[in-house]
């Protein structure tokens, strides 16, 4: 619950063979979601309500956009979803306006507050659960927001395009040794109070799937937590990661970083300052358990290891 609101703030076997335009269900097959509840597919939802912004990129990538009828208020991608519907945000969810649109399917997160799914399901609503955790974890649920949605093949092939990308990063960065993977710390000398993600979460396994280690390995598996302006100096990180807004200029925006830092005391003595180490990567990049996290991939890695990409 913490952590989709820190990243909140901190700013897709079996089946039938269709072509890209068709929807079919796949009449039969029982998922289950990660509250233990199953759904048995009969047909393609035609109403999906969304409640969390990364379920909303999901639904899109996999061609079922066209059936979402609510979003929540930071749903943001596609910029189509600006025009749908809201249905509150991530923790106070509107149960009334949910119930108003006539979903036949609503797909929340474990994030998403016991008591709304709760009366959801009690009305009758099939909600179905999903939580990635890690990249492999977005993988399974294309997989099967796939299935549940009529889309399974444009979702195949949408998990082959990113499977085959994260192999060529694979293969630039090789076997590379611990004392080649630079140590990266998650936070901003602009923060007052650095929340930063610890190991077993999505953004740790980016940022080691691209070639980096994350100082951070003291917090608990699975959560975010507070980083101390102390403890940051005393890990004295070889490169600092932090998030910009999309349409931010991020070289711009680097430099005005780099700048901020020397003039401050402790981040002007860490190693990624002075060395000029700031990578800036689109936040929804970075913290959203998506299809995006490839570009995000990518794009450290070619950061964090430049004579790789020459």
């Amino acid at each position: 619950m913490i952590r989709t609101l820190i990243i909140t703030i901190f700013t897709l076997s079996l089946g039938l063979i269709c072509t890209h335009s068709e929807v079919v269900a796949q009449e039969g097959t029982t998922l289950t979601d990660i509250t233990g509840y199953e759904h048995t597919v009969r047909k393609p939802p035609t109403r999906i309500v969304s409640l969390i912004p990364s379920n909303t990129e999901l639904l899109f990538a996999v061609g079922a956009g066209k059936a979402v009828v609510g979003v929540t208020n930071y749903c943001n991608y596609p910029p189509e979803v600006k025009q749908i519907e809201k249905i509150g945000d991530l923790m106070t969810l509107s149960v009334e306006t949910i119930v108003a649109l006539k979903p036949d399917l609503v797909l929340a997160t474990g994030d998403n507050p016991d008591e709304p799914i709760r009366s959801l399901r009690e009305l009758g609503i099939n909600v179905f659960v999903i939580d990635p955790q890690t990249v492999e974890g977005v993988i399974e649920a294309l997989k099967t927001v796939g299935i549940i949605t009529g889309y399974r093949a444009q979702a195949l092939d949408l998990v082959q395009d990113i499977k085959s990308r994260i192999s060529v990063l694979n293969k630039m960065l090789g076997a590379l040794p611990a004392d080649r993977c630079p140590t990266v710390f998650v936070g901003s000398p602009q923060r007052t109070e650095n929340w930063t993600p610890g190991p077993g979460t999505f953004t740790t396994d980016v940022i080691q799937r691209a070639g980096g280690r994350n100082i951070a390995v003291d917090l608990k598996s699975g959560t975010w937590g507070v980083y101390s302006l102390e403890k940051i100096v005393a890990k004295n990180p070889e490169v600092i990661l932090s998030t910009v807004r999309e349409a931010q200029d991020i070289e711009k925006s680097t430099q005005s970083l780099i700048t901020l830092a020397n003039g401050m005391s402790g981040w002007k003595n860490i190693r990624a300052i002075q060395n000029g180490r700031v990578v800036l990567l689109p936040d929804d990049w970075l913290l959203r358990p998506t299809p995006r996290m490839i570009k995000a991939m990518e794009k450290l890695a070619q950061m964090l290891h430049p004579e790789l990409f020459q």
